[in-house]
């Protein structure tokens, strides 16, 4: 092969190589991005037609030879076509290196926005990492807002340093609103037609040329718009769309777990709020049957804090006796039902103790094993005392109506015996044994009459006079009389309030009550002592709260009050029984502290004692204050 042939053949690959260059510069506009894409594609132009050139000059044999033209610009497109690899190869190298680079920080802002619970920060950071990922100016994210279809503006960049408010964007308007309503990506290069009026201010304040907008989507739900718009670089292709929609996936999902868990933040406070001002005693008990959760209302019901609650075992609350048979009993049925409700004693943190109503409840999890125990406590101890109190009442009107009925039998027979004693009385001589036996027949039939008038005032048959009389009165009338027949070792004094006011009742049961609340505080002191009998006026309103079932206003108060032995707990609850007397045979009916009670309250009263052992006794009469001084109804 001659020289001039070796020239031709490498003008001739020159020529085809530059082609190549060229069609592949045009085929593939984006292999090369920047100016170098116009270089690339000018250059091979050039030296294709030097190159064909010279091929047509050497196939006509033209005998005029140049090296440098003939054979060093030839090799020209060659070391082009090295340079063009190089620079495709060096593309491939920072596409792949930019993608690997937003993987990371897509990755890193999914890790960031995983431990992020705030709503707004998060929305702020995907701001921001999308800014730094597209090297963008303007990056807005919109939601809806409210029911009529509108996207609102809740985190940007760009607007303000344009100078534009975010402003709402009502439905159909513009490229963002096409991607909310299709769930879809829409991307444009006509930033100033298609993406609509959001973006329109923003355009030739910051050079906006290309925008995107890509949907959250959350269970196939559009949740947001992340609309971003940017100046240079190009429109923005399948990869930019890409990492866009990873993002959004990842900010949706971020979004609704911080929207949810705010929502259970507020509903845990809530109910928190609801259960630890209840009034009621709220406790929660683990597994191991200590307190883990002790609200205000257990505080100021038992005295213990809840930081002197929480960690300890659940049976502090119960009476040392107690402890070992209350969890017993309630643990039963609180594995076998489920839940348990009833009354204990418990025990208060000074050591004073009182009635608890409890309701308990096993709270089980999701797979079926018992989390805990909810215990609701209430102080009963008032209700179960009105309760025993209401018992003790229809006791004893059951009673009184039982004796009412004996007593009025009795009665008719009593007349029947008097009167024929009193006949046979006075046919009989004076003097002899039958006109005693008949006296002591006599006799013995008005004690029954009066044991039967005692049985008809308990029962309410006794008809009793209503007049105003003064308390103070009648306590002289019986201080008077038990002076001369009391004991000298009992000591009696009076303490009677001058303004006592006056009070409707029957004189003489009245004074039967005085009378009989008095010989029953003697017989409370067989060694001696003193007797202590007080009246005072009082009002009960706001200051002072009236005792259970009264009412306010101006009430009349008589204490009688010894220094006995006290009665004991065993008795207390009998005390007002008819025919319950802890006397010797023959000492006493059972009927004085019974009609009192049963005078008392037919009059609207209340007869109640405090007692304590060894130191005596207080029975308080308390009865209301008449409102007419002539005992006529107002």
């Amino acid at each position: 092969m001659s020289y001039r042939h070796l020239i031709v053949a490498i003008d001739a690959v020159a020529c085809a190589a530059a082609l190549g260059a060229l069609g592949l510069s045009l085929l593939r506009p984006r292999t090369v991005l920047g100016p170098g894409r116009y270089l690339l594609a000018v250059i091979p132009s050039i030296l294709f037609l030097v190159a064909g050139g010279n091929v047509f000059e050497w196939a006509a044999l033209v005998p005029e030879t140049d090296l440098v033209e003939d054979f060093l610009l030839p090799l020209l497109p060659v070391l082009w076509l090295f340079v063009y690899l190089v620079e495709i190869e060096w593309a491939d190298r920072r596409r792949v290196r930019q993608g690997y680079e937003r993987l990371v920080a897509v990755h890193g802002l999914a890790d960031k926005l995983g431990v992020t619970m705030e709503p707004r920060a998060i929305m702020e950071e995907v701001i921001a990492a999308t800014a730094r990922l597209f090297q963008t100016p303007c990056v807005v994210l919109t939601m809806p807002e409210g029911e009529d279809g509108h996207l609102a503006v809740r985190a940007h960049r760009g607007l303000t340093e344009a100078g534009v408010e975010p402003q709402r964007l009502t439905p159909g308007q513009g490229l963002t609103y096409r991607a909310f309503l299709e769930k879809q990506p829409q991307r444009t290069s006509d930033v100033q037609r298609d993406a609509g009026p959001m973006w329109q201010p923003v355009v030739p304040r910051l050079g906006i040329r290309y925008a995107a907008g890509v949907p959250l989507l959350l269970h196939n739900r559009a949740v947001g718009v992340l609309s971003v718009g940017r100046s240079a670089g190009g429109p923005f292709d399948d990869d930019d769309i890409r990492v866009l929609e990873t993002l959004c996936a990842h900010a949706a999902v971020a979004i609704e777990n911080a929207r949810l868990y705010e929502q259970l933040g507020e509903s845990e406070a809530r109910y928190r709020m609801l259960v630890e001002n209840a009034r009621v005693a709220i406790a929660v008990v683990g597994a191991d049957r200590r307190i883990s959760f002790w609200n205000r209302g257990a505080e100021r019901l038992f005295g213990w804090t809840a930081e002197e609650a929480i960690g300890q075992h659940i049976e502090r609350i119960y009476p040392p006796e107690k402890r070992a048979d209350v969890p017993r009993d309630i643990l039963q049925d609180l594995h076998k039902d489920g839940y348990w409700h009833g009354e204990y004693p418990a025990i208060r943190k000074d050591g004073s103790r009182f009635t608890a109503s409890l309701s308990l409840a096993r709270v089980f999890a999701a797979d079926g094993h018992v989390i805990c125990a909810l215990g609701v406590i209430l102080d009963v101890t008032e209700e179960v005392r009105l309760r025993e109190q209401l018992l003790e009442v229809q006791k004893m009107e059951t009673i009184g109506q039982l004796a009412g009925g004996v007593a009025h039998d009795f009665n008719n027979l009593l007349t029947a015996v008097l009167g024929f004693a009193s006949l046979l009385r006075a046919s009989l001589p004076p003097g002899t044994d039958d006109h005693e036996s008949v006296l002591g027949i006599e006799q013995a039939a008005q004690r029954g009459s009066q044991l039967v008038r005692q049985l008809l005032a308990f029962s309410h048959r006794h008809t009793a006079r209503s007049e105003p009389i003064d308390l103070n009165d009648v306590v002289r009338e019986v201080v008077g009389l038990i002076r001369r027949t009391f004991p000298e070792s009992i000591q009696v004094a009076t303490r009677l309030a001058p303004d006592l006011g006056i009070v409707c009742a029957d004189p003489t049961q009245m004074h039967q009550v005085v009378m009989n609340l008095a010989v029953n505080a003697r017989d409370a002191m067989p060694r001696g002592g003193r007797l202590d009998l007080t009246t005072e006026r009082v009002v009960f309103g706001e200051g002072t709260p009236p005792p259970a079932a009264l009412k306010t206003g101006p009430w009349v108060r008589l204490a009688i009050a010894d220094t006995g032995e006290g009665i004991p707990p065993s008795v207390q609850p009998h005390i007002f029984e008819p025919f319950f007397s802890t006397k010797s045979q023959g000492r006493g009916t059972g009927l004085g502290l019974s009609t009192a009670y049963a005078i008392v309250r037919r009059l609207g009263g209340r007869l109640a004692f405090r007692t304590e052992a060894g130191r005596g006794t207080t029975f308080e009469v308390l009865l209301p204050a008449a409102e007419n001084p002539d005992c006529r109804a107002p």
